[in-house]
């Protein structure tokens, strides 16, 4: 209990010295007050106490202080009271066995002192340690069948101290319904086997939402081998299982659009083989392709695939042909963003037409134009869609082709089949006119 009520920290010599002198002050006073009644008997019986709680109080060496002090003290005083005190054998012994039974206590006490210190540098570093994690602990009493749980648990249930659990059927008021067997089983299963368990389960809080928790616990036994005492520590893991939830949705919108992916490239491959005439002609078309559809890969990874801008498509698919800023395309639209399967058909056939403006339309002279717009349109059911039209100008005379090839049927089946669009292609003298028209 003394521990309880001194500072374990160390002292300055002065503070140690006070104690010292104090205590022994005191002591002797009281001595003083009882020397009608012992007489020269016992004249250190007030010392052993005053020697002790120095020693505990202020530590060892102001404990022999103390102690060295008093015998002083103690010959003084019987010299004074009763005369001389005479160094006879019996004085000596009295003196000898006051001084080793007085070092012993003041080894004793700083002992105690220093493992008394250690433990509160523990408990201080323990609660820090709780206090950072954000973690609980709580105790369940098998005797008594009493839970406690420290004020820091308390708060995380965001409980008022008096609506804490105290028994476990009271628990269960705070754990979703279909966690109820779950836990059960856990605890169940240490109470039989002994060791640790730790569990996960929905936690009620106090307004009614909803936390995961995580609880890790270790069973103490009695004597007799009986459940006696479990000890734990719950902290709330909300934020892991939500990071966990989005890690997992992330891996399977990676695996649909990995396979999408695939099954475009597999379909490029597939026409480019039936379009081409010979092996050097399929590498040069479809790798073209590929990167048609990795530039506009790169600029859905920059808006991490949520969705991406028409201009920054444009600007990615017309690189390959001078870009969009030496006078010869223009664009004009209001900003519009488009879902990933949808810029990802944009693309492609946004692509085919560039090709083709280059090969044989108004990209593959010097003086010829492009102009590119779009618009966002409301049809008649109410529904938005966008409008782009695609106007060449200064090209080579354009006859209409007899029959489609890979690149117009490409651009086909991108806008109508897999975006649900329409499409009109117009092979008019100054040049092609396109226009494409799509649900947003």
């Amino acid at each position: 209990m003394l521990i309880r009520f001194t500072t374990l920290s160390p002292l300055s010599w002065i503070a140690s010295s006070l104690h010292a002198v104090g205590s022994v002050g005191v002591a002797m006073l009281v001595r003083y007050a009882l020397d009608p009644l012992l007489g020269d008997e016992l004249p250190y019986i007030t010392l052993y106490p005053a020697v002790l709680f120095t020693a505990i109080a202020a530590g060892g060496w102001a404990g022999m202080g103390a102690l060295l002090l008093g015998a002083a003290a103690t010959f003084g005083f019987l010299s004074v009271s009763h005369g001389p005190a005479p160094f006879s054998a019996q004085t000596l012994t009295g003196l000898a066995i006051y001084l080793f039974g007085g070092a012993f206590s003041v080894v004793a006490a700083a002992s105690l002192r220093s493992a008394a210190a250690r433990l509160e540098v523990a408990q201080e570093r323990l609660l820090a340690t709780l206090e950072a994690s954000g973690a609980g602990t709580w105790r369940w009493d098998f005797r008594a069948n009493a839970i406690d749980w420290d004020p820091a648990l308390v708060r995380l249930f965001g409980l008022d101290p008096a609506e804490a659990p105290r028994q476990r059927g009271d628990f269960r008021r705070y754990v979703h319904p279909d966690d109820h067997e779950h836990i059960g089983r856990a605890i169940d299963g240490a109470i039989e086997s002994g060791g640790t368990v730790d569990y996960e389960f929905r936690a009620i809080l106090a307004d009614g939402s909803l936390r995961w928790m995580y609880t890790r616990s270790r069973l103490l036994r009695d004597t007799k081998g009986g459940p006696a005492l479990m000890v734990g520590a719950c902290l709330d893991i909300t934020e892991r299982k939500r990071a966990q939830e989005r890690q997992m949705l992330l891996v399977q919108e990676l695996n649909h659009r990995v396979k999408n992916t695939l099954s475009v490239v597999q379909s490029l491959a597939l026409h480019t083989r039936r379009g081409s005439r010979d092996l050097d002609g399929f590498q040069e078309t479809f790798q073209a392709r590929l990167m048609a559809l990795s530039a506009t890969h790169n600029v859905l990874t920059r808006e991490l695939w949520e969705s991406a801008s028409l201009e920054d498509i444009l600007h990615a698919e017309m690189i390959p042909y001078g870009g969009l800023d030496k006078g010869r395309v223009t664009v004009a639209g209001e900003p519009i963003r488009l879902k990933p399967q949808q810029a990802l058909g944009f693309g492609l056939a946004l692509h085919e037409l560039a090709t083709n403006a280059a090969k044989y339309g108004a990209l593959s002279v010097p003086h010829g134009r492009l102009d590119i717009s779009w618009r966002a349109e409301i049809d008649e059911t109410g529904q938005r869609r966008l409008a782009v039209d695609w106007v060449e100008q200064g090209g080579p005379p354009v006859e209409p082709p007899q029959r489609l090839g890979f690149g117009s049927r490409l651009i086909e089946r991108s806008i109508r089949d897999e975006l649900g669009g329409l499409l009109d292609m117009r092979f008019q003298p100054e040049g092609l006119r396109c226009s494409l028209n799509l649900p947003l």
